[in-house]
């Protein structure tokens, strides 16, 4: 079995956070490799504040032209949306018999994962809950389901709100993305 880390998101855009908690997963579980799955409709996020998706898997797939092991994956852009992580699992494991899913969540979400449709199903794989700053109440009955394991994964103090805000004020970003993606930021 090919042990696979998915960790989902609408990476707008994706930065140095979440190419940390990557590896530290990559490191950490062992896994052969990592996608990051891009999401085109987040049903719990407002469209309207979100930049286009094609820019943001073009973005994505650029970043990991430049790593072995992590793998940009489009294919909630061929799955109905909004996008559902149940959904989008129940499809990759249909078409990934050989492999062992790990899938990567934030503290954050865990809170509000018994709100996610069929959050059942996803419970059927290890869930690695990475910590989140300013997160402080985990009160959740989730933390007892055997599937589900909290790691000391790194918090960076980044969010891709703060990175579009500094870009529209034209101010350097460099120091919160990874160089190929501050590159192709910067010429937009």
């Amino acid at each position: 079995m090919n042990r696979i880390g998915l960790f989902f998101g609408t990476f707008d855009p994706l930065h140095n956070g979440h190419v940390a908690i990557a590896n530290y997963f990559i490191s950490k579980l062992d896994l052969e490799e990592l996608w990051l799955v891009v999401t085109p409709q987040n049903p719990f996020k407002n469209q309207d504040n979100i930049s286009d998706a094609n820019k943001r898997l073009e973005i994505v797939s650029h970043y990991c032209d430049f790593n072995e092991k992590i793998k940009c994956i489009d294919v909630e852009f061929n799955l109905p949306s909004p996008n559902y992580t149940a959904d989008t699992l129940d499809y990759l494991m249909n078409n990934n018999s050989n492999a062992n899913f790990f899938i990567l969540l934030g503290e954050d979400n865990l809170n509000s994962l018994h709100l996610w449709k069929n959050y059942e199903n996803i419970l059927k794989h290890q869930v690695c809950v990475y910590p989140r700053k300013n997160i402080s109440n985990l009160s959740n009955s989730l933390l007892e389901h055997p599937n589900v394991k909290l790691y000391n994964a790194p918090v960076m103090n980044i969010s891709s709100t703060k990175i579009r805000d500094r870009k529209s004020k034209n101010e350097s970003i460099d120091h919160l993305v990874p160089k190929e993606i501050s590159e192709i930021l910067t010429k937009s």
